[in-house]
């Protein structure tokens, strides 16, 4: 894990909020949802032409003692080819949309310790679908303690989102579905030589709002579900940025509303890892894990799982202009329809970045994504998009985005009276954002 400079941790942020009204899916959410900046949720992936450093760049904030503070605020105009996807009989019915998302990030530049917060707002009118228009909104904190080499990182994190229709694993609701995630996380970092152990705790609280199926609200409350993780990973520098990993898991869910006479989904999980972190004099980094999950479930009606997974990451700087970044995933996760187990979720994802100019950078990515149910069925998501973002000066930013999802598939089994999976989805996004910071 890489910390970043609070400045730089400010425009990635913001460079996210820059995709607004695209609302986040399950399995991408924790990852990216809340603010960077804040120690504990600041891990960022290998530095490519899209993230690296250019201090001339960035915006120079304000400053009250030790704190630095960067507010800023982007303004987002678009049209999504197709609101409602697959929920409605009407056919595709496209609108052109307007976000405004507000964001404050603050933290400390001292050279031992760190404490860091920020909070963002993004509220998205839809103009000719006034009923889809949303608001959603995250806070974080955190802080990182530094006792020699070693360190000891705190952080918690509240999030109101609605759940993205275009995602695998989304119920079809004519509404937006709201989610409230609340997380907390605590890990203490220990170097000795070569060698680093990190363990960490966390848990995290997820609560549903209602779906809305033909006219009416469903409940979804049996989603709503406390997760907990606690981790060991085990890092040994056989060289400058080169690293052997071992890495153990142990998983919880906990179902806090099942519906009465309905089977518990709640299960435990234990994972083992192990792979390679490996830097390559700044033209290749990867970082591979594998490994396997066991799974069992409270409710006997639902066999145990033993799984493959697999974590990987690659990225190539072919030229000092130009970046690819491959990344691959295999795990197992919760799944949405009632009366289903779970599922396996792969996704695989490529993306390209150039610096045409200092100021002009471009960006062109395709992924896919597969879920395959443990009580049956598949369903398939893939995405490609293209980008491109001029940096007038410190202060603003333009970007202009084009992003197009389809989604197809089976659905799970699961009794008649569950409210179906999205699947025939197929929208085009296109928006272009002001970004405007301190």
């Amino acid at each position: 894990m890489r910390s970043r400079s609070v400045p730089w941790l400010c425009l990635l942020t913001t460079l996210a909020v820059g995709a607004a009204g695209h609302a986040i899916g399950q399995y991408q959410m924790l990852p990216s949802l809340f603010p960077e900046g804040v120690p504990g949720y600041d891990a960022a992936p290998g530095v490519t032409v899209m993230s690296r450093l250019h201090p001339e760049l960035m915006p120079l904030g304000l400053r009250y003692g030790a704190l630095r503070i960067f507010p800023s605020l982007d303004e987002t105009m678009g049209y999504n080819s197709n609101v409602l996807g697959n929920a409605t009989t009407g056919g595709r019915r496209g609108s052109w949309q307007i976000t405004t998302a507000p964001s404050l990030t603050l933290g400390t530049d001292w050279s031992r310790n760190q404490v860091g917060a920020a909070v963002n707002l993004q509220n998205t009118q839809y103009l000719s679908m006034p009923s889809q228009t949303q608001t959603n909104g995250s806070a974080a904190a955190g802080a990182r303690l530094d006792f020699g080499q070693d360190q000891l990182t705190l952080a918690l994190a509240h999030s109101s989102q609605h759940e993205n229709i275009a995602a695998i694993n989304t119920i079809a609701s004519t509404q937006p579905i709201s989610i409230q995630l609340d997380d907390a996380r605590a890990s203490y970092s220990m170097v000795k030589g070569r060698w680093n152990l990190i363990t960490a705790l966390e848990a995290s609280s997820w609560i549903y709002g209602d779906a809305t199926i033909a006219g009416q609200p469903t409940s979804q409350s049996y989603r709503d579900r406390i997760v907990g993780q606690g981790s060991m990973t085990l890092r040994y520098e056989w060289a400058p940025l080169r690293n052997i990993l071992f890495v153990m898991r142990a998983l919880s869910q906990n179902y806090t509303r099942i519906p009465f006479g309905q089977q518990t989904s709640n299960s435990r999980a234990y994972q083992i890892l192990g792979g390679l972190d490996f830097d390559g004099n700044g033209v290749w980094r990867w970082r591979m894990l594998l490994g396997g999950e066991a799974r069992a479930f409270t409710a006997p009606v639902y066999q145990p799982r033993n799984t493959v997974i697999a974590e990987a990451e690659a990225t190539w700087f072919p030229t000092a202009m130009t970046t690819l970044r491959a990344t691959l995933s295999r795990d197992t996760e919760d799944a949405s329809q009632e009366g289903v187990s779970g599922l396996i979720y792969t996704a695989a994802r490529l993306s390209i970045d150039h610096e045409l100019m200092r100021q002009v950078l471009l960006r062109a990515y395709a992924g896919v994504q597969q879920a395959n149910y443990f009580g049956g069925g598949v369903q398939s998501g893939y995405v490609a998009g293209l980008g491109v973002q001029w940096t007038l000066n410190r202060n603003v930013r333009l970007s202009l985005t084009y992003d197009q999802s389809v989604l197809r598939g089976g659905q799970a089994s699961a009794p008649p009276t569950t409210p179906s999976l999205a699947t025939g989805y197929n929208q085009g996004l296109s928006l272009f954002t002001v970004h405007v910071g301190l």
